[in-house]
């Protein structure tokens, strides 16, 4: 019996591990998993087309979360000359809400665009396969579990945030048994008066709830898009490099033949860092709107949270300590991602000094110079005003110190 009952609990802790946590989950299934996963709960697909029930499912969660963000703006501004301190926990989610709803928005309009993209990502890396070996396989692995992990960080995080906005307003609910009820929802929002009166009252709980799920998903599979993608190219540059470093080894006066497949090889080296920048270009133009936003709302949502905290005491304070970490870590995630891309794409130019042309001809000599002079100019995610990289994580954050400066000598 003794030995049964271990199998069993054995066996449900296997279930309720994430498969994607494990390091010998498949390669294939890491790729972009957060993005599919995220968007897949809110019914919108990139790997084939919508169903009848995605669609009305897809478009149920676009109109529930677009209606919560209306309730939260009337919420907050009907409240903000009686209670600003109200006012305000009503307008921080409402920041980040509504620039998930224009996420959610873009994704489902550039959707396929965005597969397209996802499917020359996993050929180009599939090309890699080729040329295996120990090196190639642990980075590869190396990156998409990292990609893999770190969104679902984002995903965890955001859904812990919606559980402690819950958890505070039953508390509060609770703490009020003995007086006179309070129809609270679990952020602050303000629907039709038979909305917060029972029987209705728990169906609009449980509705307002979903909204904050349905910003959870759409903002970390837009952010594990971005993220995953850089780091996919930032694979690839490296690959690139180790082509050239294979490619240039040293030889001593090398054969004719030796030179026509050295320049053939460079040439392929070219184009794939041609098509790589390409690529990226493609990307900017879908992804610059949502992450100039991104940064943007970030900035006043991280703020927002700081005020907050300072306004609040208690056990409310939790709810947006944790919010705060979730969307700075978000942010660093943008910045992570675009410094590495840009780091491994500067190191091209490295690797290809670095290696043995000086023992080759004139004219391997002459497309090497190339490559280390294209190289100088580092591939980027251009978004208006900056490009997502360290630095300006740090002058987010810079920013928002500002922003809570001002608030506390008004406040």
């Amino acid at each position: 019996m003794a030995s049964a009952g271990k199998t069993i609990i054995k066996q449900l802790v296997n279930d309720m591990y994430p498969r994607f946590l494990d390091r010998n989950y498949p390669l294939a299934k890491h790729l972009f998993f957060v993005t599919r996963y995220s968007f897949g709960l809110l019914g919108l697909s990139f790997d084939q087309k919508l169903s009848w029930w995605q669609w009305i499912w897809l478009v149920f969660n676009f109109v529930n979360l677009a209606h919560c963000c209306q309730a939260e703006f009337v919420f907050g501004w009907s409240h903000l000359r009686t209670s600003p301190v109200d006012a305000m926990d009503a307008f921080c989610p409402l920041a980040c809400s509504l620039t998930t709803l224009f996420k959610l928005g873009w994704m489902w309009w550039r959707c396929q665009e965005v597969a397209a993209l996802m499917e020359r990502i996993r050929q180009l890396i599939e090309e890699q396969e080729k040329r295996r070996d120990e090196r190639r396989d642990l980075a590869q692995r190396s990156c998409y579990v990292m990609a893999t992990r770190c969104g679902m960080l984002v995903f965890t995080m955001g859904s812990i945030t919606t559980g402690a906005f819950v958890l505070r307003s039953l508390w509060e609910m609770y703490a009020r048994r003995r007086q006179e009820f309070k129809f609270d929802m679990p952020f602050r929002m303000l629907f039709p008066d038979f909305a917060h009166r029972m029987p209705w009252f728990w169906f609009f709980y449980l509705y307002s709830t979903w909204s904050g799920q349905v910003t959870v998903y759409a903002f970390a599979g837009t952010d594990g898009f971005f993220f995953g993608f850089t780091l996919y190219v930032a694979f690839l540059l490296q690959a690139l490099q180790w082509d050239i470093q294979e490619t240039l080894r040293p030889i001593e006066d090398p054969s004719p033949r030796e030179t026509d497949i050295c320049c053939q090889r460079l040439a392929d080296i070219v184009d794939r860092h041609n098509e790589i920048e390409k690529i990226v270009e493609r990307f900017s133009g879908i992804m610059a709107a949502p992450t100039f936003v991104h940064f943007v709302s970030a900035s006043v949502v991280i703020a927002t949270s700081v005020i907050d905290i300072l306004l609040y005491s208690g056990y409310n304070i939790i709810r947006y300590v944790v919010y705060t970490c979730t969307v700075s870590s978000a942010i660093f995630l943008y910045c992570y991602g675009g410094t590495e891309m840009a780091t491994e794409s500067l190191s091209l130019g490295e690797a290809a000094y670095s290696s043995a042309w000086y023992k080759w001809d004139r004219e391997t000599r002459r497309r090497v110079f190339l490559i280390i002079l294209r190289a100088q100019r580092p591939i980027t995610v251009k978004v208006p005003f900056f490009a997502p990289s360290l630095p300006v994580f740090t002058s987010v954050i810079k920013f928002t110190g500002s922003i809570v400066a001002l608030a506390k000598t008004i406040l």
